[in-house]
């Protein structure tokens, strides 16, 4: 008898955001080693409109199984209505749906490792003092971000001196470009502030703040975190570099963790609700090591 064949659907999170790129494109390779999966992939683009229209499709196809990841927190109910209609099995994916399977990161461990390491190396080159904080959030992903980023300010002020007044929430995006444009006002309005901490939900808006500090010549006035390790390892080496630490998730080992997940759903076996990814620190002074013991 012939194994059956699975159709699995994967709604990506945005095709032009680079980690979401790399989860992907480890789906896609994991899924093509089972001949008995079929990937339907799709592009949420950041967009509510397009996520529905992408659950949509998938329960017309009657996917066995469907992967979302969608940053839209509130939107999920919804995506998962269009879908437990047809009784399509979700995995959430890093932003989770109510009442649906989650893979991805440890919020709380991710944020607290990289706020800790801030702290630490403003212990070492500002003698603990940080003037002020800006928090770079992402308003669409509600109990995922704040987690990540409420643990990364523990972390912070676990290791430095930092007073509540002092810290600063503005609305990041997950692209470099909102980042960029939204940090600037803060940049001005700071002018003469010298040890800004800055933590971001993501390396993109990380990279964001620090090119924008840069074009202002501000670089040297800033300490920033991200979280992903995705891009913060090519700043590292960069001379001035204030990229300070990032978490690394292993964003092209999602697919095999996916799949794998999927697989056993799919065979009736009963899963965890809460499939977490216990991240690792990677900053400015561990990079070298990380890449090395991390190589393929």
């Amino acid at each position: 008898m012939a194994e059956r064949i699975f159709t699995i659907g994967f709604a990506n999170m945005c095709e032009t955001v680079p980690f979401s790129v790399t989860v992907r494109e480890g789906l896609e390779a994991t899924a093509a080693k089972h001949p008995n999966l079929r990937l339907v992939v799709r592009d949420n683009d950041l967009n509510n409109d397009k996520a529905m229209a992408n659950a949509q499709e998938f329960a017309e196809l009657g996917v066995d199984l469907a992967i979302i990841y969608h940053i839209d927190e509130r939107f999920g109910t919804n995506i998962r209505s269009v879908l437990l209609k047809k009784r399509v099995p979700i995995i959430a994916v890093d932003i989770p749906i109510p009442m649906t399977v989650f893979f991805g990161i440890n919020n709380q461990q991710a944020g607290y490792l990289a706020g800790e390491a801030l702290g630490r190396w403003a212990q070492k080159h500002w003698d603990g003092a940080v003037d002020k904080v800006l928090v770079m959030t992402e308003q669409r992903a509600l109990s995922a971000i704040r987690t990540r980023i409420d643990s990364a300010i523990q972390g912070l002020c676990d290791n430095a001196a930092v007073k509540k007044e002092d810290i600063f929430y503005l609305d990041g995006g997950t692209h470099q470009t909102t980042a960029y444009k939204h940090s600037e006002s803060v940049f001005k309005l700071w002018e003469g502030v010298k040890r800004i901490a800055v933590i971001c939900s993501n390396d993109d808006t990380a990279m964001g703040v620090i090119n924008r500090a840069r074009e202002m010549g501000r670089e040297s006035d800033i300490g920033v975190i991200g979280q992903g390790a995705n891009l913060a390892i090519h700043e590292f080496p960069k001379p001035g570099n204030r990229f300070i630490a990032s978490t690394a998730y292993y964003p092209e080992k999602y697919g095999e963790h996916l799949v794998d997940l999927a697989l056993r759903m799919l065979h009736g076996e009963r899963v965890p609700y809460e499939n977490l990814i216990q991240p690792e620190a990677v900053t400015v002074e561990n990079y070298k090591a990380w890449l090395k013991s991390h190589a393929v």
